[in-house]
């Protein structure tokens, strides 16, 4: 921590950006860190500094040196203390393990995703240990983060398509009187998987496999006066209405 006050003048002090960390830092210690560099420049001494603030003269030199070393934005880093993990390495890769490859359900517990309150519960229920606080903090650790999936498109198979609309033409051909066959201008049939969001590697994108196309476009028109087993009543494509 050995600095001079010539080092000190040397490197100099800027008023302006002196006072946007200040604005721009609303915790308490940091400001006070702000006020001692500041209260040296204006030619206290540490002895002085140190009475004037309510600090020992080892926190005044140590926040003097870290200014040096650093400038504003290395006096203004946050103090981060380590919370101390109740798994070990073994269980954590464990549980990251969980997290990337099942859901709720497959550990019995009530839920699709994973969210802070059934972690904590499966936590408990597998390793016996309470998290009253910091299962995000061991996700951090964990280098996870909440994502939504991507889809992973490949082409569509032209045959499953035929076969699947020549299946539902016969299906409302044979349909008996009694049935209702809701028909609609113009459809779509899709396969693809609904996106949603879960824990996955930071800066990567979790992918679902899809055959559906990127576009949403229209496969066929049913005619909107299909009547239940009609044998004239097979569907037909119908030109688009003009808008």
């Amino acid at each position: 921590m050995g600095y001079s006050r010539k080092q000190f003048e040397a490197s100099g002090l800027d008023e302006a950006d002196w006072q946007k960390c200040f604005h721009r830092h609303q915790k308490a210690y940091i400001r006070l860190k702000l006020l001692c560099v500041r209260s040296y420049a204006a030619g206290n001494s540490p002895e002085q500094i140190a009475a004037d603030l309510s600090l020992s003269k080892l926190s005044v030199r140590r926040h003097i040196t870290a200014y040096l070393r650093g400038g504003l934005a290395g006096l203004c880093q946050p103090t981060r203390r380590k919370q101390p993990s109740l798994l070990t390495p073994a269980q954590e890769q464990a549980f990251k393990a969980v997290l990337l490859s099942s859901s709720p359900r497959d550990h019995g517990l009530e839920g699709c995703i994973w969210t802070g309150q059934l972690m904590k519960q499966y936590l408990h229920n597998t390793y016996r240990v309470a998290y009253r606080s910091g299962v995000y903090d061991l996700l951090e650790r964990l280098g996870l983060s909440h994502q939504k999936a991507h889809a992973d498109y490949a082409n569509a198979d032209p045959e499953q398509q035929r076969a699947f609309l020549a299946q539902l033409t016969d299906t409302l051909l044979a349909a008996d009187e009694r049935t209702a066959v809701a028909a609609f201008d113009e459809f779509s049939v899709c396969e693809r998987p609904t996106a949603a969001y879960g824990w996955a590697e930071k800066n990567t994108r979790p992918r679902f496999k899809t055959d559906e196309k990127k576009g949403r476009a229209a496969t066929g028109c049913w005619p909107s006066s299909c009547s239940a087993g009609s044998a004239s009543s097979k569907p037909e494509k119908k030109p688009r209405p003009s808008r």
